[in-house]
């Protein structure tokens, strides 16, 4: 018999999911984005949610397919490289980049605006204040629906529905001509924005999540897991397209009052303070701090599940309280210091990341798939390396590196897509030739 969960808890679950995507960059990018595209913003929206909203949905749809977290959707890879991959994967949206940036973020638009100096004690308070919070609320990981879902996501919509509504009831603007590159192919440029919000990498990590959240409300068999992923899926997806549409608007509409902002976060800032005074400000920290700290509750949680599982002779407790402590250290140096170190890294995990959830969402009518899986993200891996290696600007690289410029994608971080896709198809076409030996025990 089909196991069933509550309305309220199949919303909260939504909430949940919604809170934990939606941290200070996905606030941050669309109002640029809205502001550069002007009168294209449509175009560079639809792009934008492809890859924003799309492809972190059918990373949550993926791994509730195959039942489990990141070693289950990658267990046709070697098991050494599964537990080097998945702990770098971890690490990066856990402990050393994406978590401390969060506490990072909420200090400086949360709380900085209101002392009257910046200083690193103050800094060191919040963050220990914030990371508290967070472990606090992540030490009991099948409970995130009744603190996340149900108690913090309904304040930070409440919050998210003014800011949202108030360009629309009040705008201090109308959107302009494109500017930039977004005058030639706005939908290409907000694709590739979109990709770069990382999402689809934190789906790998927030599916674990979701599904240990039903488990532990009485969702056991896998069609039911599957169906309320996929069902909370949909609810977080609903719910961050229309934050999203609401600040390209707020952006495209944001010229007169921001003419040349640095950043979306600036954009933010002064249309909320031209509106609402102080408490426009106030409104936009309270937005800030509470999607941060949602989101470092999702990360340290989905972290700290993975690295309980690895290591069962260390507590789940006291991983989190590790991971905690590793986040106030980070929390508390540099943010360009921190980018620039992992920067690389997120470059060639998110495409195999992208790999992965496409496979994972095939993987049963392929023929073969261990050919498939290990071709298909050798060729992604060593394409995404030469991503890296581009950027760099080695003058000794140029003669090697020449070759691949001839490929699409190569001057957007994309070199890695056609030449996969051509892959999958090819072991996929292969796989019906050479069949995999059933009693086939993995390396």
């Amino acid at each position: 018999m089909k196991q069933r969960l509550s309305l309220p808890n199949i919303i909260g679950m939504g909430f949940m999911a919604f809170a934990m995507f939606l941290g200070a960059g996905n606030l941050i990018f669309p109002p640029m984005v809205g502001q550069l595209a002007g009168e294209d913003m449509w175009y560079a929206a639809a792009g934008f949610l492809i890859t924003g909203v799309g492809l972190p949905l059918l990373g949550i749809i993926s791994i509730s397919r195959v039942g489990g977290g990141f070693n289950e959707i990658s267990q046709e890879m070697p098991r050494g490289l599964i537990v080097a991959l998945g702990t770098c994967i971890y690490l990066i949206i856990g402990p050393f980049y994406a978590v401390p940036r969060t506490a990072l973020v909420s200090y400086e638009i949360g709380l900085s605006p209101f002392l009257p100096e910046h200083s690193a004690l103050s800094q060191l308070i919040f963050s220990l204040i914030f990371f508290s919070i967070s472990w606090y609320l992540s030490i009991r990981p099948g409970k995130l629906l009744e603190s996340v879902g149900k108690l913090i996501t309904p304040a930070l919509i409440v919050l998210l529905v003014i800011l949202g509504l108030s360009p629309i009831i009040s705008p201090l603007g109308i959107p302009g001509s494109a500017m930039g590159t977004y005058t030639e192919a706005p939908f290409i440029k907000g694709f590739l924005e979109g990709y770069m919000t990382m999402d689809a990498l934190a789906a790998l990590m927030f599916g674990v999540v979701i599904i240990t959240n039903l488990k532990s409300h009485g969702i056991k068999d896998k069609a039911s897991l599957f169906h309320y992923s996929i069902t909370t899926g949909i609810i977080a997806a609903i719910g961050l397209t229309l934050v999203y549409l609401s600040l390209f608007y707020l952006g495209a509409t944001s010229r007169d009052v921001a003419p040349a902002p640095g950043n979306g976060g600036q954009i933010l800032t002064i249309y909320a303070e031209t509106l609402f005074g102080t408490t426009g400000i106030a409104l936009l920290a309270a937005v800030v701090t509470l999607a941060c700290l949602t989101t470092a509750i999702g990360c340290i949680t989905a972290a700290s599940e993975y690295f309980d599982e690895m290591f069962e002779q260390i507590s789940y407790r006291n991983i989190v309280t590790v991971i905690s402590i590793i986040c106030v250290f980070f929390a508390n140096m540099g943010l360009n210091e921190i980018i620039d170190l992992f920067i690389p890294v997120l470059l060639i995990l998110y495409p195999i990341s992208i790999a992965l959830i496409f496979l994972g969402l095939i993987r049963d009518w392929l023929p073969n798939p261990v050919l498939t899986y290990r071709t298909t993200l050798t060729i992604t891996f060593f394409l995404s390396i030469i991503d890296v290696l581009r950027i760099k600007d080695y003058a000794g690289l140029l003669p090697f590196l020449q070759p691949f410029s001839l490929i699409p994608g190569y001057e957007n971080h994309m070199l890695w897509l056609l030449p996969s896709v051509a892959v999958l198809s090819i072991t996929i076409m292969l796989g019906f030739i050479i069949r995999p030996a059933s009693n086939c025990q993995l390396p």
